[in-house]
């Protein structure tokens, strides 16, 4: 079985966000030691609710700016720059406000002008540092290929990834590649084939039953080269799973990778740390949405919906009304863009996430997490697994009030929406963390801040397009139209 290995990207963006985090505590204690020789100890006690607050704030403007988790095309130099300098900035403000909040808490002008350069140096070497890096060529990979699937998968990599080079292909079982990539040997007995110069070797779960292939696998383990699962390299390019590489092999490695102790325990501490926070942060537009439903629509101010949580267990969402109370009166149906069912105070509250709030008391209540699949009706459910393979498995986690599939993808209105969310969903499973749950709050903050996720980009479309080749069952029904049509019997209405 293929080694499975934690997200690059995740553990990337966690040792980024330290980094800098990092710069702002060594800067400011910095300036209290040259500042404050005798009584370092003392004054620095007093500096560290502003200096820990400040720690935060910096990595988190920089997160959401997109530094730690966009591909280095889309990151130049003076957009990196700018958002340099707005963390920085916002990270002076919250001292300062620390400062006006407390006297006794305010960080002195003669810490700042000696320390806080200090940590605009470092910050500024580190992101120099990783803008040069992220230009250099990432590791070298081959493909192992046995028929045309393998090689197509090969090729929407080769096409897709721009930190991995796939530099050829491996032929299995006689197979004989029919495309662009170099063939760079086949898996015979007795028969050598040279790769030392490449780092990966990138395999399906299917090769592994294959007699010929084990011995070869061994040996260059052996030899300190990894064997790595192909759709393991998928979710570090697309931070998704496409469906067609997943197989019951790959849900049981991922089940196993998953933090436990985490899911079980941590996670739930989190849920309500979190939900009591929002609650409180909230509380203002929540009141403001609660008045414009009131007032531009006739009907109750909360909208409830019956949906399935873990292991499919039943219960009551709770959200805004942003529909007329009559939106059902002929059928149910799908929620689209610009429906004309949702009255237009409901298109802001639905835009910027206001309708969201109340799923707090969800979350508080242990019905929902606040980071997870979102939850969906039984009946949509029913439909949609006749539909999506794998499609429950999202059921075996708690549902929740945002998630990664949220942040990364717009909102759906057909099947195919649903297909795309759950390659997502499905990635979050495998890696879900604390770092993981406090980064989809981030990219959380930043969707409400652009009034939801526009598009996944030009790139990440077609690539789309590319591996719905693999399945040809859904890409004969993306043809015939039925893929963009509503799902018969039912809705999404206020979803």
């Amino acid at each position: 079985m293929p080694q499975a290995r934690v997200s690059k990207r995740l553990v990337s963006a966690g040792a980024h966000f330290l980094m800098d985090a990092l710069a702002v505590h060594v800067g400011l204690l910095f300036g209290c030691l040259v500042r404050f020789t005798d009584d370092f100890s003392i004054q620095t006690l007093l500096y560290l609710p502003a200096i820990g607050l400040a720690s935060i704030v910096l990595p988190c403007v920089l997160y959401i700016g997109g530094l730690y988790t966009e591909e280095p095309a889309k990151i130049g130099k003076w957009m990196r720059f700018r958002w340099l300098l707005f963390a920085i900035l916002a990270a002076l403000l919250v001292i300062f406000t620390v400062g006006a909040v407390s006297y006794d808490l305010r960080i002195g002008r003669g810490v700042l002008l000696m320390g806080f350069p200090i940590t605009v140096a470092i910050c500024c070497f580190h992101h120099g540092v990783e803008h040069g890096r992220s230009r250099l060529p990432g590791e070298s990979a081959v493909c192992l290929v046995a028929d045309t699937d393998d090689e197509l998968a090969a090729e929407i990599l080769a096409r897709h990834s721009r930190r991995t080079l796939i530099k050829g292909l491996i032929c299995v079982g006689g197979y004989r590649p029919q495309r662009q990539l170099p063939i760079l040997g086949t898996l015979e007995e007795g028969q050598p084939i040279d790769l030392s110069s490449n780092s990966v070797i990138l395999v399906r779960d299917g090769h592994m039953v294959l007699p010929q292939v084990a011995s070869f696998l061994r040996r260059w383990r052996y030899e300190g080269i990894d064997v790595l699962s192909l759709a393991d390299l998928c979710e570090e390019v697309f931070q998704a799973v496409p469906l067609q590489m997943v197989t019951e092999s790959w849900l049981f490695r991922a089940s196993t990778q998953s933090n436990l102790f985490y899911v079980k325990r941590l996670k739930r501490l989190f849920d309500i740390a979190a939900s009591l926070a929002f609650m409180v942060m909230l509380s203002p537009f929540l009141f403001v949405g609660m008045l414009l439903v009131k007032t531009q629509s006739k009907g109750p101010v909360f909208f409830r919906q019956e949906r399935l949580g873990r292991l499919g267990r039943k219960f009551e969402v709770v959200k805004l009304r942003t529909m007329h109370v009559d939106a059902e009166k002929d059928g149910p149906k799908w929620s689209v863009a610009n429906d004309k069912r949702v009255f237009p105070a409901g298109k802001w509250l639905r835009k910027f996430r206001v309708d969201e709030i109340p799923q707090l008391l969800n979350v508080l209540r242990g019905e929902m997490s606040f980071v997870g699949p979102r939850p969906e009706r039984g009946v949509f459910v029913s439909e949609l697994e006749q539909k999506i393979p794998h499609y429950r498995e999202r059921l075996f986690i708690q549902p929740g009030l945002t998630g990664w599939a949220q942040v990364r993808y717009p909102y759906g209105s057909c099947a195919g929406d649903a297909w795309r969310k759950l390659e997502f969903d499905l990635y979050y499973m495998k890696h879900m963390s604390l770092l993981l749950d406090f980064f989809v709050l981030l990219e959380t903050v930043r969707t409400v801040l652009v009034g939801g996720v526009k598009s996944m980009g030009e790139h990440a479309v077609h690539a789309d397009r590319e591996w719905s080749l693999l399945s040809p069952g859904l890409l004969a029904e993306v043809e015939a139209g039925g893929i963009s049509d509503p799902l018969p019997g039912t809705t999404a209405v206020n979803a």
